[in-house]
């Protein structure tokens, strides 16, 4: 009798102990996979955001078309530097070595050039670089060795220019490289020999003036390219301290990103052109490193791309890039290789 029923209470605690297994099992294989992950120097949230930042990282963007070769004839260059991009999708390249300005439709068509070699009213000694304000309306240039801006209609036809001697302090010994204008129409210029940026109204009217020598916020060693988000927040690569400094349309300092190397999200010591985007992603030109890094508005890496060679979709000592916010595309003067190249993603 008595061995019955522990037989009994035996067999009745088997579905109790089968109902509690379950659970148990699947407790330790969360934990061995864990344990395991921990051990790789990540926990499970930490490989899911790893795994997120791969997708982000996977972003790609291939070469869709070029145009250009070396020459002094229409569609040719000689040392093409930098571009614009206006609100209808046209393609201002600045013909360095030709002392020209060529105008191009968002397929590479030619469509207007001006420019010579001289210190008159639209010629051109060392031209750099070029924008086009918000309107579509106006292209303003900056030459070297001329030391000026220039401002045209966009078929251009000059309008004014002015000169930089009533700035104050460095004065005859600054050294603007490049422009870019705000949506109020306000144009910027980055000055190397001064380490500041350089604030005009459209006429050429001096307005205002920041920045120091250094490598502190706020603090420049050759400053060089220079966007506007469509909030105005401004974009400036820092050569000298191989980085990006991002700043309010007040001049105020928000944040900067990049340090000396060839790793990702880092720069060498020349960054000429960048760029941003209608949704705030910043494109930034790594010469010596003949590649792109897309970043977000914070300095997040989203994707990089680019290598040194001649065939299509490398890269030769870029200088400058655009976006066209129509269609996203990427343009890029291939400098060394006499052309611009287009880049879509993928």
């Amino acid at each position: 009798m008595c061995d019955m029923t522990e037989f009994r209470l035996f067999a009745s605690k088997k579905p109790f102990v089968g109902f509690l297994m379950g659970p148990i099992i699947l407790s330790l294989l969360y934990l061995s996979l864990y344990i395991d992950n921990f051990h790789h120097g990540t926990g499970i949230i930490a490989f899911a955001q790893q795994q997120d930042q791969k997708k982000e990282l996977a972003e790609k963007y291939t070469f869709e078309r070029s145009w250009g070769s070396k020459g002094a004839g229409n569609s040719q260059f000689k040392i093409p530097h930098s571009l614009a991009i206006d609100l209808l999708g046209n393609v201002y390249i600045t013909d360095t070595g030709n002392n020209r300005v060529e105008k191009f439709s968002y397929n590479g068509t030619f469509l207007e050039k001006w420019g010579s070699k001289g210190s008159g009213d639209g010629q051109f000694n060392q031209l750099h670089d070029i924008a086009v304000d918000p309107t579509g309306n106006f292209v303003y240039t900056v030459e070297l060795a001329n030391h000026r801006v220039q401002k045209f209609d966009n078929i251009g036809t000059f309008i004014t220019k002015w000169g930089f001697n009533d700035t104050g302090d460095a004065g005859a010994d600054r050294r603007p490289h490049q422009l870019a204008v705000d949506s109020y129409g306000y144009v910027y210029l980055t000055d190397r020999g001064g380490s500041e940026v350089l604030k005009f109204n459209n006429n050429g009217t001096f307005m205002e003036k920041w920045g120091t020598h250094g490598s502190g916020n706020k603090q420049f060693v050759r400053p060089h390219g220079i966007a506007f988000d469509m909030e105005d927040q401004m974009y400036i690569t820092d050569m000298g301290n191989s980085r990006v400094q991002k700043f309010d349309k007040n001049g105020m300092f928000i944040s900067m990103w990049g340090s000396y190397g060839t790793g990702n999200g880092q720069f060498s010591e020349s960054i000429p052109g960048i760029a941003v985007d209608s949704k705030g992603f910043v494109y930034v030109i790594d010469r010596l490193e003949s590649r792109i890094q897309k970043f977000d508005g914070n300095g997040t890496l989203i994707t990089m791309w680019g290598s040194k060679g001649s065939s299509l979709g490398e890269l030769n000592k870029p200088e400058d890039i655009a976006i066209n916010n129509k269609t996203g595309e990427v343009f890029v003067t291939d400098t060394q290789n006499s052309r611009v190249q287009v880049f879509q993603i993928k």
